[in-house]
């Protein structure tokens, strides 16, 4: 039986979509914020990086009076060394995604892997209390599609990936910037894995816009075809060649001006 447990927050490097200026992520923002209500100030930071980090600033005026920094080469996989670092902590709380792109969010998988503890994704709230046997277990309120939500009972230790519309507020204090404070975590010896992976860093592509076809109609008459069952219309092509069936899509492209050749 213990007294206390402890909880871990980790802040990544996050930059502005638009401009590229450092800036804290909001995912790991948000999870700063849950765990600072669950643990107070007792709550750790854990940034794996470099200290010169500017986005690191945010995260002190957002609440984080103390961040440590764990000294990782930007090019290698950062999960080995959090684990070997975090290995003792009860509550390891990250983002759902660092930024948007390819290959986000598989940070918290990759460490509870390393650390062979359960990992529990989009949460919105935790509350941790005693259970029967006088020991501290967590009740996670989890975001399920379509508005659902489900409640998961789990003991500690264990990883925990917060949703991004966790219901917290992220509050902005100059002084506490200035005030907070930068750590750089002592060399662990840690050992670097057998097999590196080759990181390539690329501008996140946009996604393909799908076609659809303009609808004319008025207002009232959209009205009525949502409310009213009817035919679509439309050509099924099951004869002919495939070149006639080719022929079928692109009248029915050019009916819709979706191509203009």
């Amino acid at each position: 039986m213990r007294d206390t447990f402890t909880v871990a927050a980790l802040a990544s490097a996050g930059r502005h979509p638009v401009s590229g200026a450092p800036r804290a992520c909001r995912a790991d923002a948000v999870a700063m914020a849950l765990g600072r209500r669950i643990a107070g100030d007792a709550l750790r930071v854990v940034h794996a990086g470099t200290a010169e980090e500017q986005s690191l600033q945010d995260y002190l005026a957002l609440g984080a009076g103390t961040i440590e920094v764990l000294p990782v080469d930007p090019s290698t996989d950062a999960a080995p060394a959090l684990a070997d670092y975090l290995r003792n902590v009860d509550i390891i709380l990250t983002g759902g995604n660092a930024e948007f792109g390819r290959g986000s969010g598989l940070l918290p998988y990759a460490l509870a892997e390393a650390l062979k503890r359960p990992v529990i994704a989009n949460a919105l709230d935790v509350n941790v209390e005693r259970n029967a046997d006088a020991d501290w277990s967590i009740e996670i309120r989890q975001f399920l599609p379509k508005g659902q939500r489900r409640r998961i009972a789990c003991p500690l230790p264990l990883v925990v990936s917060v949703h991004p519309r966790a219901p917290v507020e992220l509050k902005y204090a100059y002084a506490r910037r200035m005030s907070g404070r930068i750590d750089v975590a002592p060399d662990q010896g840690m050992v670097a894995p057998l097999l590196q992976p080759e990181w390539s860093v690329e501008i996140a592509s946009r996604r393909p816009v799908r076609l659809k076809a303009q609808d004319g109609k008025s207002a009232h008459a959209r009205m009525q075809s949502a409310i009213v069952s009817e035919a679509k219309g439309g050509v099924v092509a099951f004869e002919g060649t495939t070149v006639d069936k080719a022929q079928v899509m692109l009248n029915y492209l050019r009916e819709h001006r979706l191509v203009d050749f």
